[in-house]
């Protein structure tokens, strides 16, 4: 692959912004949201705003953890939550797990609070946040044995360990 992308040369952009940008694709408006750092530091929601159809990306997943990293942060997870909720979307796609409603917004708002409330008790209570988050990964991994991407637990944990929330 990298042998067929050597002479690609990329396009620049025509069109940049730093947060929010709305789009008027000829009567179809696309409102893009910057939300990071959720996934990565540039995780951006796509709302399609006549459809209802809010393209969540990594924010957002179906029966999945959270692809959590280390530049990722549950102060801006829960006000990502926040802001795709007050879109209204009737429809949510995320990038791993099946096409939803809106309803996959609030599961996993309390799953990302779950990990919060117990990386804080653990903490209060002198736990590493390496043991806070190997501790709230097997917790999780037990209650959602089929959920793929355990492994973003242990992110969220020590994200909200770190921000001492």
């Amino acid at each position: 692959m990298g042998e067929l992308l050597m002479d690609a040369q990329g396009r620049k952009a025509d069109i940049t912004f730093e947060r929010d940008y709305t789009l008027d694709l000829g009567g179809v408006r696309v409102r893009m949201l910057v939300v990071g750092p959720t996934h990565t530091r540039g995780d951006t929601g796509i709302f399609v705003e006549g459809d209802g159809v809010l393209f969540a990306g990594d924010v957002v997943m179906n029966n999945s953890f959270l692809a959590a990293g280390p530049t990722s942060s549950v102060r801006a997870w829960l006000a990502a939550f926040d802001a795709f909720e007050a879109m209204k979307p009737r429809t949510v796609v995320p990038s791993h797990g099946a096409v939803g409603t809106e309803s996959l917004i609030p599961t996993q708002r309390t799953i990302v609070r779950g990990i919060q409330t117990r990386a804080r008790e653990l903490k209060s209570q002198g736990h590493s946040s390496d043991d806070t988050a190997m501790r709230v990964q097997t917790e999780l991994q037990a209650k959602y044995p089929t959920w793929p991407r355990a492994n973003g637990i242990a992110a969220l944990a020590r994200a909200a360990y770190a921000e001492g929330t």
